[in-house]
């Protein structure tokens, strides 16, 4: 049976990761685009791989009663948190890069049958990279990362993801992304589209951005596609304690949330409602009839 491999969907770092197992493992996996707040696919008797994704502690404990092992190679720090009583692969194994056994040596020991690899200085694709794979990660990866991490230490990495996001996550385009096409190529590419995506960003917040009450702080907010969230909440959030974005789907309301350093810890944020993430980005799902409670002053 084929591996399944649940990578954190509609995000350039999550199916960064996925690709860096599908590039080890080749065929022998099968994919899934996981979301926060949606139900977990089948896992009966298959050994899984969460890459740049997590679920709940109580969902994974019921998962690996039918799963043959879980691995979880993330960096979101409120999934280290929730999962911390699980056993870290490094101590397990003793070096990155063995997961076969992991069901059955953690059946030795009576634990749940779930392995984690925390790591908040990777982000999930250069995770998936170096665990799956002996050499360098190729320079997409690491502007991958670099945005991801939101350091942009690397030059030219806003117009390179541009570029990126402008393709349709498909292994056999992103095959040619990294592996054939040059970040200079890229970098190229994605400048004018950099530049469309800012003056529609700010356009966007200058028409529509509003203010509401989110677990107890008064923040902006916009109602804009996930792909603007990261950019427009950056912008938003500066002297407050944090922005959102937010979508609609038929399954409810998605929130994306963002702060600046000094600002709200967004993870807790988005833990009040089901969610996580990072610091400074998280993000959650809500049921329509749940709206009700978005306002309501949050308990930690």
């Amino acid at each position: 049976m084929k591996k399944l491999c649940i990578y954190h969907g509609n995000c350039a770092d999550g199916f960064g990761a996925a690709w860096a197992v599908r590039h080890a493992l080749g065929n022998d996996v099968e994919f899934h685009a996981g979301h926060y707040g949606h139900e977990a696919p089948d896992v009966t008797g298959r050994d899984v791989i969460l890459v740049d994704f997590s679920y709940k502690l109580d969902v994974l404990q019921e998962l690996s009663f039918k799963a043959n092992s879980i691995l979880i190679l993330d960096h979101h720090k409120s999934a280290q948190e929730d999962l911390k009583g699980l056993e870290p692969v490094k101590e397990v194994f003793g070096y990155d890069g063995f997961f076969i056994e992991l069901g059955r040596w953690c059946a030795s020991q009576n634990k749940p049958l779930v392995g984690t690899l925390f790591d908040m200085e990777r982000s999930g694709a250069m995770l998936a990279w170096d665990f799956f794979h002996d050499e360098p990660a190729p320079d997409l990866i690491k502007h991958i990362q670099d945005r991801d991490l939101w350091r942009f230490e690397l030059p030219g990495t806003k117009e390179i993801q541009a570029a990126v996001f402008s393709y349709p996550y498909d292994f056999a385009l992103w095959d040619e992304l990294i592996l054939e096409r040059s970040t200079e190529s890229l970098y190229e590419e994605g400048v004018a589209l950099m530049r469309k995506h800012m003056k529609d960003v700010n356009e966007l917040i200058r028409s529509a951005a509003h203010r509401t009450v989110i677990a107890g702080y008064d923040v902006p907010v916009l109602n804009a596609p996930y792909f603007f969230s990261s950019e427009a909440g950056n912008i938003m959030s500066k002297d407050e304690p944090f922005a959102a974005c937010y979508y609609e789907t038929s399954k409810g309301r998605t929130y994306s949330l963002r702060s600046q350093d000094g600002g709200v810890d967004v993870s807790v944020i988005a833990g009040f409602f089901g969610g996580g993430g990072h610091k400074n980005a998280a993000g959650f799902r809500i049921a329509f009839d749940d709206l009700n409670t978005l306002s309501l002053k949050q308990q930690n």
